[in-house]
């Protein structure tokens, strides 16, 4: 008898074109589905143990969202200035 492997379903959002871009070719290279490509490089990312991780070893410090999203200005001030340097 197989055994039978627990599973549960992650939707992602907001990926960048080129990031899914990517992830849709190494796919095709690999010969795997999108979804498999995306499950075996989040396993490959998570093999290392934490310890190994430079991004755990030393993490950021918290910081409130208000901090990091008000000196970005307002949405209003962000699109005038691409529509001026787009």
């Amino acid at each position: 008898m197989v055994p039978v492997m627990k599973t549960a379903t992650i939707t992602l959002k907001n990926v960048p074109i080129g990031l899914h871009e990517s992830l849709k070719e190494q796919a095709k290279r690999h010969k795997r589905s999108l979804n498999m490509e995306a499950i075996q490089c989040l396993e490959a990312a998570l093999a290392v143990s934490p310890g190994q991780r430079a991004s755990l070893r030393n993490p950021p410090p918290l910081a409130k969202v208000g901090k990091i999203l008000k000196p970005m200005g307002s949405r209003a001030d962000w699109q005038e200035e691409m529509y001026e340097h787009g």
